[in-house]
Order: C-alpha cells, then sequence, then structure tokens
C-alpha cells in the first residue's frame, strides 16, 4: 500500500481545520513563538490568521505536527509513503516530513522566510491573484511587458499571478489602466477577457520577482544550517526530485522569487503510481487541483476527516 502526501501553502487556513490534531512539541512551539494559547481561536480573527508572519508559522507547524501524527497510523497500518511534496510554504513541512530538517526547525525557519518575505514586501505593496479560464498562453501573453508574473502554475487554464498593487488601488480596477503594469491592471484586463480572477488573502506577492531579496537571504540562511539528505522521497516546486541536503536547500530559497510548477510536481507524483494522494493542511485546494489534473489517482484532505482512524481508513480502502 502507498500513499503521497502533499502539504497545503497559504490562504485556507482555518479555527476547525484537522480536528483530529493534537498538542504536540510542534504546536506548543508554535503558540510560544506566536503567543497564542488557542490557536484556533485566533484562527477566527481574518486579520490575524492572513498576516504573513503568523500564517506561515501556523501552517507549518499544523503540518508537521499532523504529519508526525499520521505517520505512527501510516506505520502501523503498513502503508508507505510513495512521495512528498509541498505548496508553497509547504515546502518546509515536506522537507521536514522527509528528514531533512526536524519539525521544531522547520517552523523557525517558517518565521524567518515570513519574516523575510515581510521585510522585502515593505518597499511596495504586492498581491497575489487567482486566475482560472483562460489559456496559460493568454495570460502569459497579456503579462509580457508588465511587472505581475506568473507566481504558480497549477494547470492549462489554472495559474496565480503576483505584482506590485497600483496606486489606485483603494479606488477599484476601473481607476487604473493595463499600461500602468500593476497587479489590480493586469486583474481587470483578464477579466475583461473572460477570465475568472480571485484575489488572494495574501500580504505579499510571493514567488515574483520581487521577493528576490527574500529568497537571496533565506539562501544564505540556510547554507548555515544543520541539514540531512533526504530519507523519503521529496520533490521541489519545480518538480524535482531533491537527493540531498544541498539540493533541499536550493529549492527551499529559490521558490521563494520564482514560479512554481505545481502542475509539474503533480505529474512528477503520478508518473510514481501512488495508490492516492493525502494533502495535509487547511481545506482541500491540493485535492481538488489534483482531481482535476489525475483524475485516475483518488486524492482527498486530511481536513475532510473527524480522526486519524478516518484517514486510514481511506487510504487502505484506496489500496484494496
Amino acid at each position: 500500500m502507498s500513499v503521497a502526501i502533499v502539504f497545503s501553502g497559504q490562504g485556507h487556513q482555518h479555527p476547525a481545520m484537522l480536528p483530529w490534531l493534537r498538542r504536540d512539541a510542534a504546536i506548543a512551539a508554535m503558540a510560544a513563538r506566536l503567543r497564542v494559547e488557542d490557536w484556533r481561536a485566533a484562527l477566527a480573527d481574518e486579520a490575524w490568521a492572513h498576516a504573513n508572519r503568523h500564517a506561515q508559522v501556523l501552517i507549518t507547524a499544523t503540518a508537521v505536527s499532523a504529519w508526525t501524527q499520521l505517520r505512527a497510523a501510516l506505520r502501523i497500518a503498513s502503508i508507505e509513503v510513495d512521495a512528498l511534496a509541498g505548496y508553497s510554504v509547504g515546502e518546509l513541512a515536506a522537507c521536514a516530513a522527509a528528514g531533512v530538517f526536524s519539525p521544531e526547525r522547520a517552523v523557525s525557519l517558517a518565521a524567518r522566510r515570513a519574516a523575510l518575505m515581510d521585510a522585502a514586501g515593505s518597499t511596495g505593496r504586492g498581491g497575489l491573484c487567482g486566475v482560472t479560464g483562460l489559456g496559460a498562453a493568454a495570460v502569459d501573453e497579456l503579462l509580457r511587458g508588465s511587472a505581475v508574473t506568473v507566481a504558480i502554475r497549477n494547470g492549462d487554464d489554472s495559474v496565480v499571478i503576483g505584482g506590485p498593487l497600483s496606486d489606485s488601488h483603494t479606488h477599484g480596477p476601473e481607476a487604473v489602466s493595463l499600461s500602468d503594469g500593476s497587479l489590480d491592471a493586469v486583474e481587470a484586463a483578464l477579466a475583461e477577457r473572460g477570465a475568472r480572477c480571485t484575489r488572494l488573502a495574501v500580504t505579499v506577492a510571493s514567488h515574483t520577482p520581487l521577493m528576490r531579496t527574500a529568497a537571496e537571504a533565506f539562501a544564505v540562511d540556510l547554507a548555515g544550517a544543520a541539514m540531512d539528505a533526504p530519507a523519503l522521497p521529496v520533490f521541489d516546486s519545480d518538480g524535482n526530485r531533491s537527493w540531498t541536503a544541498e539540493q533541499a536547500r536550493d529549492g527551499l530559497s529559490r521558490q521563494i522569487a520564482t514560479t512554481v510548477r505545481w502542475d509539474a510536481v503533480m505529474d512528477q507524483l503520478a508518473a510514481r503510481a501512488p495508490s492516492c494522494v493525502l494533502e495535509i493542511g487547511g481545506g482541500q485546494a491540493l485535492a481538488r487541483l489534483w482531481q482535476r489534473r489525475h483524475p485516475s489517482i483518488p486524492a482527498r484532505s486530511a481536513d475532510e476527516f473527524r480522526t486519524v482512524d478516518g484517514v486510514i481508513a481511506w487510504i487502505e480502502r484506496c489500496n484494496t
């Protein structure tokens, strides 16, 4: 029996997520770092929940904690982990799950990553926008010459774009023109062409050149960090397998300022022919992306289950 594990990124964390999750060392470290007694109650405040410095730490801590608790149950059930990957900040959890560094170290790195990205974004407001319903080639053509780039490629007609916000952002998209090269202007132009655009609840333009200084600083931090070669197959945001600690370092820093190729990641995992795919994190975004791209391989999120036993029972059914 086998399962591929994917770890969620930002945007879908919620107070009731992962209802079976127990408090452990990673959760305790996160609560202390964020100075919250009850992280679920803290998530009820949307402004708090979507602040970069809170979200990245919380998402990483809950993910590595969930992995630790699921891993013990997977071993008892003789379920093999075929591969690991993480979406955006989820790559930290994937590397921790692969044994590159400890869960507690992953939480610490998430805090540093968020701080560096916030610092890079302090020089100008940026954002992200999900775009569906328009082919990738058409989106690429419209972006040419603007300061907006593709941050994440999820599929042939599903991307996330990111870039600077217009000075006229508060006045709505009608106040800007495409010539200003802002995310607001590009979003309005895409909507005119029939695309569905959804502004994401993030405060920095992750995975775009606006985060270059953060990526460079994080690379320096990782260069001095003790890391081990992955003990389980883990794939970076370009869909490449990380065989060594150095490859893991490079992937973790590079993705901060370059396009995440989640479409390629999914294809690489599918090529390994797992019996099913389990998303770990809040919501079901990655499971739904998987179902659209590789419907022959079942996918669900651990967030859909009330108990660890329920997660294991589903995986076992997929393997019969």
